[in-house]
């Protein structure tokens, strides 16, 4: 009985070993990064531009958010690496625009995959400051950034659809040694490790998301009752129904009450399959497809479009070059039943 216990711990270590190496060192394409890369540089990009006609305004000498206003506003901490932003150092109009311009610039090279490596990481700390600086001007879509930011900077986000991709090229036609140790790294384990990393975390951010619309605290109804309204499917016209959050005039949807119980029930069943199915390899097309109307729909209703594109953007650490021949049948990769004999 014994042996048989330790055979079966020894299979099991074995096994857990094997498919723990195979999920996280398996070399990989860094295609996906690349086009995150450029979706996310693009967002960035947007974000960034926000704060150029209020930066003064913001955070100048006498602007809203003066130094001392965030320093009371935290926690009475002596260090925290979570306050850190460079901007804390400008107060001058002139400086703050020069240093705003030069994030603008980093965030412009690490879009088009220039010196990426370095890019990714300077784009990081360039969000990061203007996050720090001022907590309360932002949302859930720069905790979304900054999260895809950190976790690219393992992987070479550079090394497709990017200048850095372009100038190797380039070089490697006049250096056949350099072009041979270009196509031994058309994989790379940097890639897998970074692409997981952000798959494991945006999967527990949907499942986290949905679950807490499960057991989210109740509100009072027009009758005196609490309720939960995503159990009663009363959240999406609660969004709806608010003047400043939709883009359109929704409110037709009050005499339509399945509508709107539908809408609320299919986003919280979508981000609770979403974090548990997104792994089944049959099922993740469909997830992934079905992101796009759910995510646009919210955007639509809660009027919260970048945090929606920055979901979307995160999704793409699930798409592959294999994804678009695995179902091909070109490929050899359908199996088909075979035909009965008459």
């Amino acid at each position: 009985m014994g042996a048989l216990v330790g055979n079966y711990l020894i299979v099991l270590a074995t096994r857990f070993g094997q498919g723990w190496n195979r999920f996280w060192y398996t070399p990989s394409d860094p295609y996906p990064l690349g086009v995150m890369r450029i979706a996310l540089g693009l967002l960035l990009l947007y974000l960034h531009a926000t704060y150029t006609f209020d930066l003064v305004a913001f955070f100048g000498p006498n602007g809203l958010i003066p130094t001392e206003l965030v320093e009371t506003m935290r926690s009475r901490v002596t260090f925290n690496p979570t306050y850190l932003s460079y901007l804390y150092a400008f107060q001058d109009p002139t400086a703050l625009y020069v240093v705003h311009a030069i994030g603008a610039i980093i965030l412009v090279l690490f879009t088009i995959g220039f010196k990426s490596r370095w890019t990714c990481v300077l784009a990081l700390l360039v969000s990061l400051a203007y996050y720090h600086r001022a907590p309360f001007l932002t949302s859930g879509v720069e905790q979304m950034s900054c999260m895809m930011l950190f976790y690219m900077c393992f992987g070479p986000c550079g090394a497709t659809l990017s200048v850095d991709r372009w100038l190797a090229l380039r070089r490697a036609e006049n250096d056949p040694i350099f072009a041979r140790k270009l196509e031994q790294q058309s994989t790379s384990i940097g890639a897998t490790i970074s692409i997981r990393l952000i798959q494991v975390h945006l999967s527990i951010i949907y499942l986290v998301m949905g679950v807490a619309k499960l057991s989210g605290p109740a509100v009072v109804t027009g009758t005196g009752d609490w309720v939960n309204p995503w159990h009663a499917g009363h959240a999406v016209w609660l969004l709806a129904a608010r003047p400043e959050s939709p883009w359109f005039d929704l409110t037709w949807m009050a005499h339509s009450p399945y509508i709107f119980q539908g809408w609320t029930m299919a986003i919280m069943v979508f981000e609770i399959a979403f974090g548990v199915f997104i792994w089944n390899r049959l099922a993740r097309p469909l997830l992934l497809l079905f992101a796009i109307p759910m995510w646009c729909s919210l955007a639509l209703i809660s009027g919260t479009a970048p945090f929606c594109v920055a979901m979307l953007i995160a999704g793409l650490a699930f798409f592959s070059r294999d994804m678009l021949t695995e179902f091909s049948p070109a490929e050899g990769r359908l199996e088909t039943a075979p035909a009965a004999s008459g």
